[in-house]
């Protein structure tokens, strides 16, 4: 184990945020929250070299904008309230960051791995898609090094961009329902209010859904029976991820805690458990992986920090200049007000708008006004949005990470066959979303 003296900056500030977002649970004193606001700022400026320069400019245009709007409506104790709240955001990477190392030293992950491997070739696709689903749940971005490497660079272009494709569809859908998913933790800021069981039941019911589409979209030659055969390669790994989402469900229902407050105790106790259980060599591992892995969310911490910053800001803008009862003047239809939230998010992924920037827009336009939509729907639209813009737009990680481990086109995989299943779910989620809403409400 590294001695803290031997430890980076960057990693010293981040553990010292998780500890504060903890204490906080415990006693939330003014003092405290100032000084992990304090922290968090430090934590941004020491780590934004750090950070690629695309997402510098990205990062730099929200903070800008946030200030620009603060200035103008005298906001900026709001902006400072948004920093000090933002720290439970830091937290919950730490705590995704060890939920995935400590999935790396799970034996079921290289089972399923195997699994999906001995599948026929037609079968193999729904089998990735299948596994993207379970195990990008938790490990986001990273199930593409775990199945990627059963395809190869050998392969031809078509089978390593079918591959790749059906990664993407099966991984980007996990933000409909997973709590460890950005997308979930940016809904929560919006809209707390929504029961977390709800909006997991939801999610996963359109992910069935989404699973029939693509079925009938691409394997239909596989057959019902292959298919089942891809997704029983997947079993192993149930235990270990139900176990997770339980974990958080389970505090969710029986404590006071927000969403976030639950992921960020109940997680880490879980998985040093676990760890714990398996062998010191194990435990180990598994914090020095995480020490490691760190370093990879830099961006993703700055960049949702921006992103709440821009919130509280814009929240302001509209109230202040009346904008939430001009559109809630407007009366849009439930089904206008569904399609304006996915659709806003999608299309402008397309030029290259990062998904949390619409995510936030819509989120504070449509989650603060009266609309005739329920905050479960508006939710649901929005997680929609945003696996369509992590599946199609130029700007998602997800789309990088896949163009660069299965070694297909970036711009090929963005604008390519996934755009179809993007154009079917999508008017199908539309109804969908439409019609349980009229029942809710």
């Amino acid at each position: 184990m590294p001695r803290l003296s031997s430890l980076p900056i960057n990693q010293i500030l981040l553990a010292t945020l998780w500890g504060f977002a903890v204490i906080r649970l415990l006693w939330n004193h003014p003092a405290l929250q100032f000084t992990s606001g304090i922290v968090l700022a430090l934590y941004v400026i020491v780590v934004s070299r750090q950070i690629r320069r695309r997402m510098q400019i990205l990062i730099f245009c929200l903070f800008l904008t946030a200030a620009v709007l603060s200035t103008i409506f005298d906001g900026w104790t709001a902006l400072w309230q948004g920093m000090e709240h933002s720290v439970i955001f830091a937290a919950f990477f730490g705590t995704v960051i060890l939920l995935r190392a400590t999935a790396d030293q799970r034996p079921e992950i290289s089972q399923a791995r195997q699994l999906v491997e001995k599948l026929g070739a037609q079968e193999r696709n729904s089998g990735l898609m299948a596994g993207s689903q379970f195990l990008g749940s938790v490990l986001n971005v990273g199930v593409m090094s775990i199945f990627a490497p059963i395809i190869g660079r050998d392969n031809s272009d078509d089978i390593r961009e079918a591959a790749a494709e059906a990664c993407q569809r099966g991984m980007c859908l996990c933000c409909l329902w997973s709590p460890f998913w950005l997308a979930m933790a940016l809904c929560y800021e919006h809209l707390p209010s929504v029961a977390l069981w709800q909006i997991m039941t939801l999610g996963l019911g359109f992910v069935l859904v989404g699973f029939l589409i693509a079925h009938l979209l691409y394997t239909r030659a596989v057959g019902f029976a292959g298919s089942l055969r891809a997704v029983a390669a997947l079993v192993p790994v149930l235990p270990p991820v139900t176990a997770a989402a339980s974990v958080v469900l389970l505090l969710n229902a029986t404590t006071s805690l927000s969403t976030l407050q639950c992921l960020v105790t109940g997680i880490p106790l879980l998985c040093l458990t676990g760890l714990a259980v398996q062998g010191r060599h194990q435990l180990v591992s598994a914090i020095r992986q995480s020490g490691k892995g760190i370093g990879t969310v830099h961006g993703e911490v700055v960049l949702l920090t921006a992103a709440i910053l821009l919130g509280k800001a814009l929240i302001l803008a509209i109230e202040t200049t009346g904008f939430d009862e001009t559109i809630a003047a407007l009366q849009l239809p439930d089904w206008g007000v569904i399609t304006a939230i996915i659709g806003t998010i999608t299309i402008l992924a397309f030029a290259g708008v990062h998904q949390i920037v619409t995510a936030t827009l819509v989120l504070v336009l449509f989650g603060s006004i009266e609309t005739g939509v329920s905050q479960l729907i508006i939710m649901e639209a929005t997680l929609i949005g945003w696996a369509f813009s992590s599946m199609t737009g130029l700007s998602a990680v997800s789309v990088a990470v896949a163009s660069n481990m299965f070694a297909v086109s970036l711009e090929g995989l963005a604008y390519g066959p996934n755009l179809r299943f993007v154009a079917a779910f999508g008017v199908i989620s539309i109804l969908g979303l439409t019609a349980l809403n009229r029942l809710l409400m």
